[in-house]
């Protein structure tokens, strides 16, 4: 168990044992800030020397874990459960303001006029959330941290439905592959091939369709923004 420390101007400091932090609690030399976890305040100036401490992140979509490590120790560790009524939340909300607008008949109806949903590179309010959620953690964990470790997992999505698809069977997949399509779009900058479009929805275009005998390969894909993919398609059914 470890008690956590901060000095007089409220930077963090590296933890001490109980002993030392109920000696200091009695001599009033520091006093309690927080409970969960047990942190108290220093209440003379001292000096700041710290090690460094590395915090590891695990993101998930309903659990993110994270890890506080100095020296090979373990100095704080948690799991942050996120929110899951944020959807049903918003479409709440969403039928709520259409039934109160449906009842104002004397205004003229306006669409698209709402500034987050026309801002871009914005984040869904779910996913917003989880974000927050983990920064606002993250900026109260008193530790003096040095630097960060965030697990970036690409999952192979073909071997989800079948683990034992080998060789020539991922070809014969009926989705493409998500390292396939992370791959196209790294290659073509995270831009749009045709109007040059970033930070917006990309998708990979396969430019000889599949049904006229195209294969799932990086050559044979391009990077294209939701609207040039959509007039795409249409002149491949055209």
């Amino acid at each position: 168990m470890l008690v956590y420390v901060i000095n007089k101007n409220g930077k963090p400091l590296m933890p001490c044992k109980p002993a030392k932090a109920r000696k200091l609690l009695r001599d009033e030399k520091a006093k309690i800030v927080n409970r969960c976890p047990f942190t108290i305040q220093l209440q003379w100036d001292c000096e700041e020397n710290v090690q460094p401490v590395t915090l590891g992140i695990d993101k998930g979509s309903h659990h993110t874990g994270l890890c506080n490590v100095g020296h090979g120790k373990i100095l704080l560790s948690g799991i942050i459960n996120h929110r899951t009524d944020i959807k049903d939340k918003m479409t709440a909300r969403r039928g709520n303001r259409r039934q109160r607008r449906s009842r104002k008949w004397y205004r003229p109806k306006r669409f698209l006029n709402r500034a987050t949903s026309k801002r871009s590179g914005r984040l869904p309010p779910s996913l917003f959330a989880n974000a927050d959620e983990v920064t606002r953690v993250v900026r109260q964990i008193p530790l003096p941290l040095s630097s960060c470790v965030v697990e970036d997992v690409q999952v192979d999505i073909a071997r989800l439905d079948n683990p034992e698809l080998q060789g020539k069977e991922y070809q014969q997949s009926n989705r493409l592959d998500e390292n396939l399509r992370i791959a196209t779009l790294m290659r073509d900058k995270y831009q749009c091939i045709s109007c040059g479009k970033k930070n917006v929805q990309l998708q990979a275009h396969h430019i000889v369709p599949k049904n006229q005998g195209g294969k799932d390969t990086i050559k044979n894909l391009i990077t294209l923004c939701q609207q040039c993919f959509t007039l795409k398609f249409r002149e491949t059914l055209a």
